[in-house]
């Protein structure tokens, strides 16, 4: 039979250290973490354990209850084993082996390694990709002519005092009407400018326009932003023009909108 020999290791690398796998405290929690290094670090030279119940708890400071649910977790992942009872000077002590997962760490890590190398591949193909299609976008879109801006179209009427510009007419609305923009292709609007010219005069609607800003945030005016709105309640603006006479501070304007 050949002879077994028993080493025991005195080199002192592992003096005053207790090295555990990075995959114990990754999987548990901190009583699962702290009883099973107090295990490991009171484990003798041939990987058995043999603190009593009560001398780890006190090194853990924690009851019973929480006790047992460590112990039994670490038992349900067997990173320990329990090997049965172990006669003391006193009495029999339950002992429990350490086992060795060193090569579950290992396998472990290097797949997580491998996993991250492969999602760092893809990100960085994707942002290869991204970069490409913005490229290829930009150079779709330099290829493509701008509109010219189109201006806005003349618009006029003809009455007694000769050829009306409506679009001028129009831009009077800006300080009252931020959209103001949006009459110029409106036909409603410009209808309603038409009309207001052949019946009034350019002079007499301009006039009216350009007092606007100065009456409609007073109290009861009517309010008056666009072309058919000014159509539709200019007899109610003559009769606010005729109550405000006496309270206009620039009557000059008042006069001149009398139609």
């Amino acid at each position: 039979m050949e002879e077994q020999i028993k080493t025991q290791d005195k080199s002192g690398d592992k003096e005053f250290f207790t090295i555990i796998p990075n995959y114990i405290p990754n999987h548990s929690t901190a009583n699962d973490q702290a009883l099973y290094l107090q295990m490991k670090k009171i484990t003798g030279e041939d990987g058995k354990c043999f603190a009593t119940e009560k001398t780890l708890m006190k090194k853990l400071g924690i009851g019973k209850k929480a006790f047992d649910k460590s112990l039994n977790y670490l038992l349900k992942k067997r990173w320990i084993t329990y090997i049965g009872l172990t006669e003391r000077k006193t009495r029999p002590i339950k002992t429990y082996r350490i086992n060795n997962i060193w090569k579950l760490n290992m396998d472990y890590y290097k797949k997580i390694s491998a996993e991250s190398n492969i999602s760092l591949e893809k990100d960085k193909f994707q942002k290869e990709e991204d970069k490409f299609q913005k490229q290829h976008k930009i150079s779709a879109e330099s290829n493509i002519e701008e509109e010219p801006i189109k201006e806005e179209p003349i618009i006029r009427v003809s009455n007694a005092d000769g050829v009306v510009d409506i679009n001028k007419l129009i831009k009077l609305f800006k300080p009252i009407n931020p959209s103001y923009e949006r009459l110029f292709s409106n036909k409603t609007q410009r209808a309603a400018f038409e009309r207001l010219v052949k019946k009034y005069g350019e002079e007499k609607i301009i006039a009216i326009i350009e007092a606007l800003p100065d009456i409609i945030n007073k109290p009861y005016a009517p309010r008056i932003t666009t072309p058919y709105e000014l159509e539709k309640d200019l007899g109610k603006l003559i009769v606010f023009f005729n109550q405000e006479k006496g309270k206009v501070v620039d009557k000059s304007k008042i006069k001149s909108v009398r139609v």
